[in-house]
């Protein structure tokens, strides 16, 4: 069974035992995380809080996917 943690904003993400990346805009590392919906997303940890690093970094436009 997978644990999932609540970020700040609600979503639920699994970030045990996944790889860690570095931001290509600004340099922060994080946690690649895996939504319920088994989608990629990149988690940064706040004092005792867990956010989407899409959520603070200021090139966060650049990566995401185009959508119609």
């Amino acid at each position: 069974m997978t644990d999932y943690i609540t970020l700040e904003g609600g979503a639920e993400v699994d970030i045990e035992n996944r790889p860690k990346g570095v931001c290509k805009s600004c340099g922060m590392e994080f946690v690649w995380g895996v939504t319920k919906n088994h989608k990629w997303m990149p988690v940064v940890k706040f004092g005792d809080k867990y956010i989407s690093h899409f959520a603070d970094c200021t090139g966060a436009r650049k990566h995401r996917k185009m959508t119609l």
